[in-house]
């Protein structure tokens, strides 16, 4: 869906009277403006107490650039939109964008540009990313789910719960300290995939990069591909299947049947 058709939607039968509570009266033109009000950092929940219920003010804000100071605000608005969307929302791909997704959808449009911290916090809904997504995807994410390209480094990051699918390469430190949820590579990945891992799964179809689940302690690692040097080292926890394996194989790790 359209942003002017989620504002038209997402409104109707509102309250068009309620007030802001810090300054009665005093709209917000701008991402500026609400950032004087909550700072760059602000909470879910700080935002949309400011955010007035006319209609064009979240298309107004959601379609202007946050540069590098208000990626966070604007990772909140695109959750809210989304949220309040009764059809999956398409938005220009920028940073957090996602931030704290609890439910709807999100596409994410702008061939060859790499965005960070996508799903970041998400417990649910659906992000789809047709490029490939940058740093940080869907780190510390507790539901829902995300498919992308590829991704850069870190991405579903402290992961314990929700799904994650990449069409492409995985980068490194792919899952890394995930305690739960379930990841498809169906490329290869970098090194150090499933670092600290604890628990959930992760199915990498292509090669591994060294020290493929390092420092282990639970959870599944399958690959279908060849891992590289030192796979399972110092692992306390947890299986890993595959295919082929580097030298220096940890002695708990599997073939596949």
């Amino acid at each position: 869906m359209r942003l002017t058709r989620l504002v038209d939607d997402a409104y109707r039968g509102l309250n068009r009277g309620r007030r802001l509570k810090s300054q009665e009266g005093d709209p917000i033109f701008s991402l500026d403006d609400l950032a004087e009000r909550v700072g760059c950092r602000p909470s879910r929940a700080e935002v949309e107490e400011l955010l007035p219920p006319d209609p064009g003010t979240l298309e107004r804000l959601l379609m202007s650039d946050p540069g590098k100071g208000y990626q966070i605000i604007w990772g909140h608005l695109s959750s809210i939109a989304a949220e309040r969307s009764p059809e999956p929302l398409r938005l220009p791909a920028r940073d957090y964008a996602g931030l704290g997704l609890s439910r709807g959808g999100i596409i994410l449009e702008g061939e060859g540009k790499s965005v960070d911290h996508v799903g970041e916090r998400m417990s649910g809904g659906r992000i789809y990313l047709h490029q490939g997504a940058g740093d940080y995807l869907g780190q510390e994410m507790t539901g829902g789910g995300i498919i992308t390209a590829g991704v850069g480094s870190y991405a579903f990051r402290r992961m314990s719960g929700g799904w994650g699918v990449i069409r492409g390469e995985g980068g490194n430190f792919l899952a890394l300290g995930s305690s739960g949820g379930r990841v498809v590579c169906q490329g290869g990945c970098g090194e150090r995939a499933g670092w600290l891992m604890s628990g959930g799964s992760l199915r990498i179809h292509g090669d591994a990069g060294d020290y493929l689940g390092l420092l282990m302690k639970g959870g599944r690692i399958t690959i279908f591909g060849r891992a590289g040097r030192r796979a399972g080292w110092r692992m306390k926890g947890g299986t890993i299947r595959g295919r082929e394996f580097g030298p220096e194989a940890a002695d708990g790790v599997l073939g596949l049947d």
